[in-house]
């Protein structure tokens, strides 16, 4: 646990404030401003960013820094790498692109947001490739950090200075874009000073989306049982339910994530030792598990002891309802923890993806099919016993296989010097 994890930590956790803390602080006031209905279509506007941010991004963040973990005592490698994806980035906005026009200009009801669309694909496209991953990769995140807090700050503060009337409801996806393009440049500008120059080439970027492509199936059935709850909920329950369930998950989510930036500080140091040093990666992610396990454990046990006094305060009259909701989410940080430091902190450095990909599409399978069956006879309640049940699932299923083929950290590994990863062609993914 030297100085440099240590920055990224703090780092990390900087960046994760912020983009928690900027939504709460321009919500209310974007509400009021622009009213229910131009908010309403800022909101939709905003979703189609994140779901097309989904796909610019692919799963680099994980995919590409645990490359980069392997490769980064090689310049040459690195600068193939970083070129590599942006070139598959590149070719990935081209198709949301060309998916988003099609859609659009089929789809009726999309006209009223067509003012705003173009904006939101612009956001998706800047913040997916700021590349922070590769500073990941190369454990120096703090620069990087500083300068996306940096950007995000500003751009708050002019959604707030600037935004005056109901009309202006793409000003904040402008400043946003903005900023995220100032991030962007600012990104590359540190890359290519410690990397040589190379441009993307269409074999490389066709590698990048083969190596990534687990992890982008990782991302996508993440969805299944996360970002899809109140999709889900909302075709079976009446908009009241929804509400009651959405608060309650909101304020889970916030406490969650807490964990991510342990992740994503340990995730390169640790596939880089698995490369290296097996013994000490084992002694790195065993202080993982003791930091990752802790900071899910405290969040529970606040949210759980909280849960009342969280939604009278965050929530309001009239969510009373969502209370019971809560404590049964705080079962889920201490769960998405073990899942974080055993699933994506272990497995993935090892090269299990196709089995991680198997265990989260087998809980997005057990989400959907829990939930038609208990949201008929229990609403809210049902739903989120169903998201607990499948993050349970997850965790279960992830200790077991480790413990099942002996790679747990807290099995006997190599000798140093010796890798435990076996070696494979470097244009595909790789599997233990």
């Amino acid at each position: 646990m030297n100085k440099k994890l240590w920055e990224n930590l703090i780092s990390l956790y900087g960046l994760q404030v912020l983009n928690n803390l900027v939504p709460i602080v321009t919500l209310p006031f974007l509400a009021r401003t622009l009213g229910s209905a131009h908010w309403g279509a800022l909101a939709f506007a905003e979703a189609v960013a994140n779901y097309a941010s989904l796909i610019v991004e692919y799963g680099f963040g994980l995919s590409a820094t645990r490359e980069l973990g392997r490769l980064r005592d090689d310049p040459t490698a690195r600068a193939t790498q970083l070129a590599s994806v942006l070139g598959a980035q590149l070719l990935l906005a081209g198709v949301a692109l060309a998916t988003g026009v099609s859609i659009v200009t089929q789809v009726r009801t999309l006209a009223q947001y067509r003012s705003l669309l173009p904006w939101a694909f612009l956001l998706a496209v800047t913040r997916s490739m700021v590349p922070i991953w590769y500073f990941q990769g190369l454990e120096q995140v703090r620069v990087i950090a500083a300068i996306t807090i940096s950007t995000n700050m500003v751009a708050a503060l002019g959604i707030l200075f600037l935004v005056r009337s109901p009309d202006q409801s793409w000003l904040p996806l402008a400043l946003r874009t903005a900023a995220s393009s100032a991030s962007l440049v600012a990104g590359l500008m540190l890359a290519y000073r410690v990397t040589p120059f190379l441009a993307p080439r269409l074999a490389t970027s066709a590698s990048a989306l083969r190596q990534g492509f687990p992890l982008f199936i990782f991302r996508s059935a993440t969805s299944m049982y996360t970002t899809a709850n109140v999709l889900l909920l909302g075709l079976m329950a009446p908009p009241s339910v929804v509400a009651l369930f959405a608060g309650a998950e909101k304020i889970s989510r916030a406490a969650i994530a807490a964990v991510w930036p342990i992740t994503q500080a340990f995730y390169p140091r640790i596939s880089y030792l698995l490369s290296n040093d097996p013994r000490n990666a084992s002694k790195t992610a065993r202080l993982s598990v003791l930091l990752t396990l802790s900071a899910g454990a405290a969040a529970s046990i606040a949210i759980f002891l909280g849960a009342p006094l969280l939604v009278r305060l965050l929530l309001g009259h009239g969510f009373e309802g969502s209370t019971p909701i809560l404590r049964l989410f705080a079962l889920l940080p201490v769960l998405m923890a073990s899942s974080n430091v055993f699933g994506i902190q272990w497995m993935l450095p090892l090269r299990m993806d196709r089995t991680f990909n198997c265990i989260l599409v087998a809980a997005g399978v057990v989400n959907l099919g829990l939930a038609c069956i208990l949201v008929p006879l229990a609403q809210q309640t049902g739903m989120a016993v169903s998201v607990v049940t499948a993050e349970a699932v997850v965790t279960a299923s992830i200790i077991v296989v480790l413990m099942r083929r002996k790679m747990a950290p807290w099995d006997e590994l190599p000798m140093e010097g010796e890798s435990i990863i076996r070696p494979t062609t470097p244009s595909l993914p790789m599997s233990v």
